[in-house]
């Protein structure tokens, strides 16, 4: 169950996510990333039920719960066209190996 305390830490690194998202920082964002999965795992392993929470603590951990996903949608805004443009260079490198292993290397 994801805790206030986790949720806490969870929401700060989604927050560094962002930043370095908007920075292009890609090793940061997946340095975080990672830490992120450390915190996310842990949190699936703790099996107390919600009803333990108050109605004030359930409502806090549903907010910050949203804005953990407000976050990881600005993350991937800023994401996915870095990653398209990846994807393209690495097509266009295979589609230039397989062209030279079809017809040779010669004049290319």
């Amino acid at each position: 169950m994801l805790t206030l305390e986790n949720g806490s830490k969870l929401l700060a690194l989604y927050d560094e996510m962002a930043q370095a998202a908007r920075a292009n920082d890609w090793n940061r964002l997946a340095a975080l990333g990672t830490d992120a999965d450390v915190v996310r795992k842990a949190a699936s392993g703790d099996i107390r039920p919600m009803n333990t929470l108050t109605p004030q603590d359930q409502e806090k951990l549903a907010m910050t719960i949203r804005r953990i996903l407000d976050l990881e949608r600005e993350i991937r805004e800023h994401a996915e066209p870095a990653l398209e443009s990846t994807r393209k260079l690495l097509s266009s490198s295979v589609r230039g190996r397989n062209v030279r292993d079809a017809y040779g290397s010669a004049g290319f």
